[in-house]
């Protein structure tokens, strides 16, 4: 930003770790004398705060570590690169805490504008710093790290109106985020209505391993050093897919390797990835293969499996791993260990599947396709709505608004 000397952040906000606690400490539902707890699976763009919480003893929060108005909180621990860094801005008054895999940056009164801090928190700027962090494996970003990391500070009235261009387009980002949120909830009603309650098998469906009904055993995924990637071909990694599906082919990372690894690691469209590395809430995240316009291989922290076609639709199959029933499978399966968990091929095969008859799945496939081809057209406004928010937050921080 021009004229403006970059200062240490630690001039203008506070930083506090998150609560240490262990799985020991902490129940899953809300009692007397206890306090929720977010995790890093709370930050998606916006805190959530009425889900995926865990609620610890009140007497192992400190008063700093109690959420206020005006905090950003920020992911500082994670197997994903992509993840480590995120943050998302607290607009009203919550009681509860964050974990250890997060911290708050606290902004000063009266030093920095707590808006515009969050929007340069989230600029590619900050972003690749971020995942430049320390760690093998996991990434972290040290508390002395973040304290130490230099932001342009612009005077306050500055700061407010640069916020307050960028909160409006913010504003319509989020408008088309809520739509796409609605269109999932609906998909997440129609398989409720057509399959029931699978954790109580209300429909007394049939059960199987997914290791009974595999048409390809599970397959760990390729590693390279950093220095491999660059050019030749695309390589899925964990930021690859949401919510059970591919992100967008041209976002992909690609990687010099030979034809007889391309063969090996391939993906074919149909197949299932598994994350099988990971902080704990990402455990197990997936997505169905489908849509591929090149060969493609797959990153070393997921596995990836097929099933036969003739028993389970591969759709039905990656929305019953997104499903609490197997979300809990896999959090019994889970090996933890430092800031990370784990499962293995033999987990994998283990997770049982309810199966309804295949035209019954097919059906359901089927509407879940039809709802896709209903929702290019919102993607495509919050794509627009991404794209001109990162233009304006670039043009702002260039001092160019």
């Amino acid at each position: 930003m021009n004229g403006v000397s970059p200062l240490p952040l630690t001039d203008k906000a506070e930083v506090v770790r998150g609560v240490t606690f262990s799985k020991g400490d902490a129940v899953a539902e809300a009692r007397a004398g206890y306090t929720p707890v977010l995790r890093a699976g709370n930050i998606q763009g916006h805190l959530i705060l009425d889900t995926d919480l865990v609620y610890i003893p009140e007497q192992m929060v400190s008063e700093k570590q109690r959420l206020r108005r005006d905090d950003i909180v920020m992911c500082t621990s994670s197997g994903s690169a992509e993840i480590v860094g995120k943050t998302a801005f607290a607009d009203q008054d919550w009681i509860g805490s964050f974990g250890a895999f997060c911290a708050v940056v606290r902004p000063k009164p009266g030093k920095c504008d707590p808006r515009y801090l969050f929007h340069y928190l989230q600029t590619p700027r900050f972003r690749e710093w971020t995942r430049n962090s320390s760690g093998v494996g996991i990434k972290n970003i040290r508390k002395s790290e973040l304290d130490s990391y230099e932001v342009p500070f612009p005077n306050l009235d500055e700061q407010r109106r640069i916020a307050a261009i960028l909160d409006k387009a913010d504003a319509i980002r989020r408008k088309r985020e809520q739509a796409l949120a609605l269109a999932d909830d609906f998909l997440k009603s129609v398989f409720l209505e057509m399959f029931g309650d699978l954790s109580s098998n209300s429909r007394n469906w049939r059960t199987k391993s997914i290791g009974q009904i595999l048409e390809l055993e599970p397959q760990n995924g390729l590693y390279r050093h950093s220095s491999d990637y660059g050019s030749g071909t695309r390589i899925l990694r964990i930021d690859g897919f949401y919510d059970g599906y591919l992100s967008a082919e041209r976002d992909m990372k690609r990687l010099n390797i030979d034809h007889r690894t391309v063969r090996t690691y391939e993906l074919i469209n149909g197949d299932i990835v598994i994350n099988r590395v990971n902080s704990p809430e990402y455990l197990g995240k997936c997505a169905l293969i489908e849509g591929l316009t090149e060969p493609t291989v797959f990153e070393s922290n997921m596995m990836r499996f097929r099933v036969d076609a003739k028993i389970a639709n591969p759709r039905f199959v990656v929305d019953q791993l997104r499903s609490t029933y197997l979300k809990n499978q896999i959090a019994r399966a889970a090996k933890p260990a430092v800031n990370q968990s784990s499962i293995n091929q033999k987990d994998a095969k283990s997770f049982e599947v309810r199966l309804p008859p295949p035209e019954l799945q097919n059906k359901y496939a089927e509407f879940v396709a039809a709802k896709l081809n209903a929702d290019n057209g919102l993607q495509s406004a919050f794509s627009m709505a991404i794209s001109l928010l990162g233009s304006l937050s670039q043009r702002a921080f260039r001092g160019e608004l």
